[in-house]
């Protein structure tokens, strides 16, 4: 099933120049665009939002933990090594199973939606990991299955983000905090660089 599902997504030997563009765009580029997300949710951002913050970003450190320890117990072959489909995006022949540009993406969305405080942040990261699934998919370096384990991975690791929050509101926000003001009042610029709250 794993190979007809990727036979069925990858593209083929002709693929059309626009979707192979915008395929090659989103794999490349969603996990930057996640981070810039992230950087400007932060700017613009709450104390307590900024906590919210800090604890997706843990709760994705786990979820990309957790694709490593898998790793090291289980090792897939990517379609490319095993002479299947077509491969357009370069990639070195390591392990498929999971996706860590997926597990990265929903492993942000889910937590900020678990969260709360960012349901339209939450769901464009949980739509960049659709988009990421099917773009490495069609670029041929990545199966089906190794999707849909990146998504089981992130569903469970947000289930840490909750019990989590409160311990990183109290030990790390504080000094986070004052290591950003600090880079501000060194780079001279204001407290708040946007006065007004941004619509999330």
């Amino acid at each position: 099933m794993n190979t007809s599902l990727f036979l069925a997504i990858n593209a083929g030997p002709h693929p059309p120049s626009l979707l192979l563009a915008l395929a090659r765009l989103l794999a490349v580029w969603a996990v930057p665009g996640g981070v810039a997300l992230f950087l400007t949710l932060w700017i613009r951002g709450t104390p307590q939002h900024r906590g919210s913050l800090i604890t997706a970003t843990l709760t994705m450190v786990f979820g990309l933990a957790v694709n490593f320890a898998i790793g090291l117990v289980y090792f897939h072959p990517r379609p490319f090594m095993l002479g299947l489909g077509h491969q357009y995006l370069s990639h070195p022949p390591d392990n498929s199973f999971p996706s860590d540009h997926a597990t990265f993406l929903w492993s942000l969305g889910f937590a900020l939606l678990a969260l709360g405080g960012f349901p339209v942040s939450a769901g464009l990261l949980l739509a960049a990991g659709l988009a990421v699934a099917w773009a490495r998919i069609y670029l041929g370096v990545h199966f089906p299955f190794d999707m849909l384990g990146s998504f089981v991975v992130s569903l469970l690791v947000t289930r840490a983000a909750r019990p989590l929050d409160r311990p990183v509101r109290r030990w790390l926000l504080p000094p986070s905090l004052t290591i950003y003001e600090t880079m501000l009042a060194a780079a001279h610029l204001p407290p708040a660089l946007f006065p007004r709250a941004p619509r999330r």
